[in-house]
């Protein structure tokens, strides 16, 4: 069977697999084994807030009976990074720690990357405050499935009378920055960023792109 991807609403059970999917695209669309080991760490801090307190805002791509791509989203960044920094972060890192994630090496290139990328900057919220985070297989590409996940979030942004959207991109994810400017993102930021890749430092930059509805 090789049926054609089609777009519904998540569900509670699609929760692993969206994790999943997130650890599998994380390094610009390869594993996140590339920079890091830990997955439940990079899952909680990149998936959990959208599967757990905005869910009505997840869409998931499903072919063949499997879940291959999913749009995560949020209406209000503010309460995003207060809830992650106070609700969220502070449980996954413990977790992290029982697991030995400071024993692993790839957890202290990280921290060194992160301490040379220094502070990072944000879009104008008061203009852009929704945005959403968008991860699809290999086999849900290439249909218009990305287009389509996108346009239904910005439906809902514009019913929930949201003024702008932002999303944010790897320098080096040229796929990444071709179809968010094919959508009519503009850039609204960028800054010089350091990734740890398989034991190299790898320099790009951060892009912040935005999309006035």
């Amino acid at each position: 069977m090789n049926s054609t991807p089609t777009i519904r609403a998540y569900r509670p059970q699609d929760r692993e697999a969206v994790r999943r999917i997130c650890c599998e695209t994380a390094d610009a669309g390869k594993p996140v084994e590339n920079f890091f080991r830990d997955r439940d760490f990079i899952a909680d801090l990149v998936t959990r807030y959208y599967t757990d307190f905005t869910p009505e805002l997840t869409q998931v791509v499903e072919k063949d009976g499997n879940v291959v791509g999913y749009l995560t989203g949020c209406l209000d960044t503010g309460r995003q990074v207060r809830v992650t920094a106070w609700r969220i972060l502070p449980g996954a890192l413990v977790a992290a720690i029982c697991r030995g994630v400071l024993w692993q090496r790839e957890t202290w290139r990280m921290l060194v990357a992160a301490l040379c990328n220094g502070l990072p900057s944000g879009p104008p919220v008061a203009e852009y405050p929704a945005h959403f985070h968008i991860n699809l297989l290999p086999e849900a590409r290439g249909a218009g499935i990305g287009a389509r996940l996108v346009e239904e979030f910005f439906a809902r942004a514009r019913k929930a009378g949201i003024l702008g959207v932002h999303v944010s991109v790897r320098g080096d994810n040229e796929s990444g920055c071709r179809f968010f400017e094919g959508l009519g993102f503009v850039e609204l930021a960028r800054r010089r960023m350091v990734v740890p890749v398989r034991g190299r430092r790898v320099e790009t930059a951060a892009i912040v792109y935005g999309k006035k509805l």
